[in-house]
């Protein structure tokens, strides 16, 4: 160190001298000295493994002292394995240095390569990198997700396909068609890349065997495929010239809301209208309360049927578009199962007749109030003078623990001019029901859709409530014990209770003397009746048409206990409502007078609109049941979970339970209602009122289903 020392200071001194015997202007000129090559590296990490004849982009650079324009920072590539002349390919570089290395399309010798970049400013500067050579991934072809399970003819729906493990520079794949007939319709493009879609438009006529399978192969590999079957459908009539009533009723609990309206439709076009909803917002402490009723004229919109069937309805309210998706079960009536972003089970009926309520009618409303319950209340109006409600012939029950009783002078509007009423029902004596401010829109004389107007905290149960009411006639007032006996109902009803979502049907039967029996069905996805229960209690009616059915078991202690009840409000024309008067199970519904003819496979048979609820979600359709050989009805037919994807397929069989079979009681099971597996096939038990409905509910502990099947005239 030292003698370094001594010589940088001789350097130094000499240098000096130098200065002190030339003049400053004799000076020669200092040199710059270039920068010079340090190393080289990889800028971005070369890939580990790599499929064989799989590509992957290789950037190298060589770095130097300093950063000067002038700098050659290009590499040479190489390639070295232990299979000569099988290590792979280089391609020419780019201008910033960069190549593709494209894998050998075997597994070379050692299983592994060597990619070298070796600087071109210092060749014995160089970088290299192991790359492992692995067998090829078998390439898999699958259909996106919302790909339609049927088309209606003439119609065009968009394809996707998605390759996966290609490891090409351009995944591609071919598009076909094959039917039983020579016109299979036509597909565009014919070759599509990875995710792009192609626009598949069905044939004008439908072909023998009713289906086409359309086939997306791989253009790098032509053995991986993907098929799908879709069936070629009559085209479906688009909604009649009229006025329509539609309701949606929100799940029970504090996501609890309500949508009801008229609208007119004339020629595609929606003309006018008005629409009513509510729901429920969070306050500044994070409490829910029900926001103040939103009422508004329907401005205008637009109605048609998408490629795959469903009936889609645009409506500006207030300004704002909204937009209901569903299915159109016959020329009067749809199943609604979205609107305005709510998914609920709902419903869309032709409006017959604006005349103002009179006589009796079986009504019920359920929801949510502010402390999370889930209160029903149902029970018998009698509009007896016109806008008027004296009280007689009224009454009203209440789950939970607020009592039941009558009513005390109401109100109900005269109808505007889209068929709107509201009445307004006070509670008598000592029921501590708050009053009910309801709005109606009226279908016909005896169908009206209600929804809650809560104005104050007092009203309403303190909350979001909906429903509706069910007309008497000439039934009103005039109920006996020969208005029930003999005769069965076939019901469904659902709520949310404090463990979960809650969902029951079946079928009972009022025998002479009082006696009550039954089967029935139950699920909360816990504990759930996975086959049709005997049911066994006690009935009384009075003259309002109310049914008091008490005393219930199933002899399960799992759902019902003796002390509990049903009350069933009776329209006299074979329908009814009703709801439980137990606090901890509550739940609201609708029931249908069975016919008294035993029932056989061909007593389900023909083409029917299905309205199901579940959980997070509602699913509209059509399914065809045919009575097999074996006394099965075989089940075919499609459905849509209204957020205006495509449809989805259904198919199943049933078979008349053993035990209950000649009580209209069929179970087997149904695939499609699934939403993470549409394949899988779910329990379900089919409660048949004639040949015209049926009641179905899932019974096995995977979801909650609970549909409606109506026959398509």
């Amino acid at each position: 160190m030292f003698g370094r020392n001594v010589v940088l200071s001789m350097i130094a001194l000499g240098t000096m001298a130098g200065f002190a015997g030339c003049g400053i202007g004799s000076l020669p000129p200092l040199k710059q000295q270039q920068p010079l090559p340090t190393s080289v590296i990889f800028v971005s990490a070369p890939p580990t493994t790599l499929a064989v004849n799989a590509s992957a982009t290789i950037y190298a650079a060589t770095t130097f002292t300093s950063i000067s324009s002038a700098n050659n920072t290009l590499v040479n590539y190489s390639v070295s394995c232990g299979s000569s002349n099988a290590c792979g390919t280089l391609s020419s570089s780019d201008e910033l240095g960069a190549i593709v290395y494209k894998a050998p399309p075997a597994v070379p010798s050692g299983g592994s390569v060597t990619v070298t970049g070796t600087s071109i400013a210092d060749p014995s500067l160089s970088r290299s990198a192991t790359i492992t050579i692995t067998p090829p991934i078998q390439i898999v072809v699958s259909f996106a997700a919302w790909t339609p399970a049927s088309v209606e003819v003439n119609a065009t729906v968009s394809l996707q396909a998605i390759v996966t493990n290609d490891t090409s520079a351009n995944p591609e794949v071919d598009w076909s068609i094959t039917c039983g007939g020579s016109d299979c319709g036509s597909i565009s493009p014919t070759t599509t890349a990875n995710n792009f879609e192609t626009a598949y438009t069905a044939p004008s006529a439908i072909p023998p065997g009713n289906t086409v399978t359309v086939t997306a192969t791989s253009v790098t590999d032509p053995t991986r495929s993907a098929s799908t079957n879709i069936t070629i459908t009559a085209a479906v009539p688009t909604l009649a010239n009229g006025t329509y009533v539609y309701q949606l009723p929100g799940y029970a609990g504090q996501n609890a809301q309500f949508i009801t309206g008229v609208l007119v439709a004339q020629n595609g076009a929606i003309v006018g209208g008005e629409q009513d909803s509510v729901g429920f917002a969070i306050d500044d402490n994070g409490n829910p309360y029900p926001y103040a009723p939103v009422s508004g004229e329907i401005g205008g919109g637009s109605y048609a049927t998408t490629p795959d069937g469903n009936l889609q309805i645009t409506l500006y309210v207030e300004g704002a578009e909204e937009t209901l998706n569903g299915v159109l079960a016959s020329g009067g009536k749809g199943y609604v199962a979205q609107l305005y972003g709510s998914t609920g089970s709902g419903t869309l009926d032709l409006q017959t007749s604006t005349a103002a309520p009179a006589g009796g009618y079986a009504f019920s409303v359920y929801g949510a109030n502010i402390y999370g319950g889930q209160p029903c209340v149902g029970g018998i109006l009698n509009v007896d003078s016109a806008g008027g409600i004296s009280g007689a012939g009224s009454v009203f029950d209440v789950t939970g623990s607020v009592t039941g009783g009558s009513f005390a002078p109401s109100t109900v509007s005269a109808p505007d001019k889209f068929g709107r009423v509201q009445f307004v029902l006070n509670p008598a004596g000592s029921s501590s029901l708050p009053i009910q401010d309801l709005i109606g829109y009226i279908i016909d004389s005896t169908h009206i859709r209600l929804i809650s107007t809560p104005t104050n905290n007092s009203g309403n149960y303190q909350g979001v409530m909906g429903g509706l009411a069910l007309g008497q006639g000439a039934s009103t007032g005039t109920f006996s014990s020969s208005s029930i006996t003999g005769k069965s109902y076939v019901f469904g009803a659902s709520t949310m209770i404090e463990y979960g979502d809650y969902q029951i049907a079946g079928v009972v039967s009022a025998n002479a003397g009082g006696s009550l029996t039954g089967a029935l069905n139950w699920n909360q996805l816990t504990g759930n009746a996975a086959n049709p229960l005997t049911v066994n209690g006690t009935w009384t009616i009075d003259p309002t048409g109310r049914a008091t059915l008490s005393n219930l078991t199933d002899n399960s202690q799992a759902n019902l206990d003796n002390n509990n009840s049903l009350y069933l409000y009776l329209t006299g024309d074979g329908n009814a409502l009703l709801i439980s008067s137990d606090y901890t199970n509550p739940f609201v519904g609708q029931a249908f007078q069975q016919q008294t003819s035993a029932f056989t496979a061909a007593s389900f048979s023909g083409t029917y609109g299905l309205n199901a609820g579940q959980a997070n979600f509602a699913v509209a359709g059509s399914v065809t049941a045919v009575a097999g050989e074996n006394g099965e009805d075989d089940l075919a037919g499609f459905a849509d979970s209204g957020n205006g994807s495509s449809d989805f397929a259904i198919t199943g069989s049933l078979t008349a339970d053993s035990a209950a079979g000649s009580n209209g009681v069929f179970t087997g099971t149904l695939a499609g209602f699934d939403s993470t597996s549409r394949a899988t096939a779910n329990d379900f038990t089919f409660y048949l009122v004639d040949n015209t409905r049926a009641v179905a509910i899932e019974t096995d502990s995977s979801q909650l289903t609970l549909g409606y099947f109506q026959l398509l005239q």
